[in-house]
């Protein structure tokens, strides 16, 4: 699977899904019925957010995860399903940038994420999918963050992905 992610972080006072990031890896699903299925996922994915075009100061916040999506998959119509579950994301790298290039974040965010999931799968072809999913942080990936321009206060990712699944067996 591959694809990117339009992302922001709730609480650090820039809003819009300003940050883009890639999103890859594999997957594995299993149906129980006709309409009803399961998929784990392992995937990288990068998140973050970004300050509106219009600001004069660009800053952007990378954070970059090993993820495993659990999802169960609920046939609407023929070739459409609709997907919900849990992602559990482990923190393997964390930066900002100011303009001037990335830089390790001074203080240690989360390193464990839980998030919640959402979304449509639509099959193109028999072996081609093309998938929407929002997902939200259950618990804050910073507690508190003390950069003063930056806001304070939990950080939450809120993240739209979109990805293409090909199927293999």
């Amino acid at each position: 699977m591959g694809g990117f992610n339009v992302s922001q972080i709730d609480g650090d006072y820039w809003a819009g899904y300003n940050k883009i990031g890639v999103v890859g890896g594999a997957y594995v699903y299993t149906d129980f019925t006709e309409r009803w299925g399961a998929q784990m996922e392992i995937r990288y994915s990068s998140k973050g957010s970004a300050t509106p075009r219009y600001y004069s100061q660009k800053t952007r916040f990378r954070l970059q995860y090993i993820e495993i999506p659990l999802v169960a998959k609920f046939q609407l119509i023929n070739k459409l399903d609709l997907q919900g579950g849990v992602s559990i994301g482990y923190l393997f790298n964390a930066a900002r940038d100011d303009g001037y290039g990335y830089v390790k974040f001074d203080e240690v965010p989360e390193r464990k994420e839980i998030a919640i999931c959402a979304g449509l799968n639509y099959s193109i072809f028999n072996r081609l999918d093309v998938n929407v999913r929002y997902s939200y942080s259950v618990f804050p990936v910073f507690s508190q963050y003390t950069g003063a321009t930056y806001g304070t206060g939990a950080w939450f990712n809120n993240v739209i992905t979109f990805g293409f699944y090909f199927k293999i067996g």
